[in-house]
């Protein structure tokens, strides 16, 4: 049986660099064998309102936590060279590589894979890929979300239920089940974990409304989809739909067959419909998922983790780091 270790961060502010909580769950023989985790003092030591309301932690918290280089020397020795896994690997992964740029440090060498890019190839309708929808959809129990050791004990439990389903044991067969590729990052030079059909879909068509600086990523959860909104989002709605087209998507006004994507903000219980618990839109795009059309319904948290993920396939390193 392979030997791997989830891994899930949580951050201070709106920026990947500012790690402020990590979990890792040890996986061997089958079965989550060692969890561990701890808080860390993140680079730009600064906490935003969002992120606390999420996971409960405070600057006073990580006062005297850690700092990067003491909590990434702990957590490469936690891995001690096996493969890591992440819900949503291209934000972990960043989150990594972001710290380590604001303090120049070099990037580590690391090999892994992202449960749920395997989850899409593995469960397709899903009305979400987010980890508690596919925690769900494996049997498993609800947990402390937003919590690093109880989030990485579930994308543990979340890969084992993937290799059972494909009626293997190593990640490598794993990949291979789903046509997806292993990320890497090394010193100098890092690759995301993407399925294989995306190395070779690259689009140089550039949206008419994108921001000029705009750089599309092929692997991103956002890009080539039509996203709708509901709800009230913490920012301006339009904001939220100009992050969806520089991200290479586009966006619609309501839900129909063309949607993807329905980001669900906060719901204002009396402005809907008597008797409805759910937007108009939220409905419509269970209905369309009933009748077999590929609809997500995603977080407001999930949706700026896709506008955060990484900004290309792969990289090298910027020489300004």
């Amino acid at each position: 049986m392979g030997s791997w270790v989830a891994i899930d961060f949580e951050t201070a502010n709106e920026h990947r660099g500012s790690p402020c909580s990590v979990g890792m769950a040890l996986v061997e023989d089958g079965a989550v064998q060692r969890t561990e985790s701890f808080l860390i003092r993140p680079p730009e030591f600064r906490f935003n309102g969002f992120n606390m309301a999420l996971h409960g932690i405070t600057p006073a918290m990580c006062q005297d936590a850690p700092e990067w280089p003491a909590a990434l020397e702990q957590i490469l020795a936690f891995a001690d060279g096996r493969t890591l896994v992440a819900h949503y690997a291209a934000f972990d992964m960043g989150v990594i590589r972001n710290a380590c740029d604001i303090l120049g440090m070099p990037w580590p060498d690391v090999r892994y894979a992202c449960t749920l890019v395997v989850a899409r190839r593995t469960w397709p309708g899903l009305v979400s890929y987010s980890l508690p929808f596919v925690v769900a959809q494996c049997g498993g129990d609800p947990w402390d979300h937003h919590d690093a050791a109880g989030d990485a004990n579930a994308a543990a439990q979340v890969g084992l239920a993937e290799l059972g389903a494909h009626h293997v044991t190593e990640l490598d067969d794993l990949l291979e089940s789903v046509s997806a590729l292993y990320g890497h990052i090394d010193p100098n030079y890092w690759a995301g974990c993407h399925s294989r059909t995306l190395a070779s879909s690259r689009s140089t068509a550039m949206l008419p409304t994108a921001s000029p600086d705009a750089t599309f990523d092929p692997s991103n959860p956002l890009y080539g989809r039509t996203v709708a909104f509901t709800g009230e989002m913490s920012v301006v709605r339009r904001e939220a739909q100009q992050l969806v087209v520089d991200a290479g998507g586009s966006v619609a006004v309501g839900v129909s067959k063309k949607v993807n994507i329905l980001v669900t903000g906060y719901q204002d219980m009396t402005r809907l419909a008597a008797g409805h618990d759910h937007s108009g839109k939220y409905l419509k795009a269970e209905q369309l998922l009933r009748k077999g059309h590929e609809i997500e319904i995603m977080s407001e948290r999930d949706f700026f983790r896709a506008v955060r993920s990484s900004n290309a396939i792969d990289g090298h390193r910027s020489t300004a780091a």
